[in-house]
């Protein structure tokens, strides 16, 4: 989206049940590059303030896995730089399988440096890459998820 702007939007306490998704596909549309480019990078705060309550209802709403793209979505939107926010939600859009980057027309001398941050872990940048559940994965799932996110990527190179 072209805002840039809104940075709250207070949702707490409203036994709000419906409308999750499309608020997660507001802040992380995973279903192309542009499409994530094109996200709300700045809205980080739905005023909730983690009230288990309302926590309970994001996640019966959009199941484990898209409550924890939904808030680690805000939570990343809260950092200045905007092309690490884009860039780790592509990241994280090819690594839950919502994407290939390898059917993308990427740079060639571009490939090497995602593969490298896809399967290196070794900083706390890198690291969060591919973990950003709250409770994190256990790293065998971690690890599986990274050789696959890799793997999707080699496969269709020539």
């Amino acid at each position: 989206t072209n805002n840039t702007k809104l940075k709250e939007l207070t949702l707490g306490g409203n036994a709000i049940t419906s409308g999750w998704a499309a608020i997660l596909h507001l802040v992380c549309d995973t279903s192309s590059i542009r499409t994530v480019k094109a996200s709300n990078h700045t809205l980080n705060d739905l005023g909730m303030h983690y009230a288990v309550v309302d926590l309970a209802a994001v996640e019966r709403a959009l199941g484990v896995d898209d409550a924890n793209l939904l808030h680690a979505s805000l939570r990343l939107n809260a950092t200045d730089d905007k092309w690490l926010v884009m860039r780790r939600k592509i990241l994280w859009s090819h690594a839950r399988g919502n994407l290939n980057l390898g059917d993308c027309s990427i740079a060639n001398g571009v490939m090497p440096q995602i593969l490298a941050w896809i399967g290196d872990d070794s900083t706390e940048v890198n690291a969060s890459v591919v973990q950003y559940h709250e409770p994190p994965l256990i790293e065998e799932r971690v690890r599986a998820i990274r050789l696959d996110s890799v793997f999707r990527i080699l496969q269709h190179m020539p």
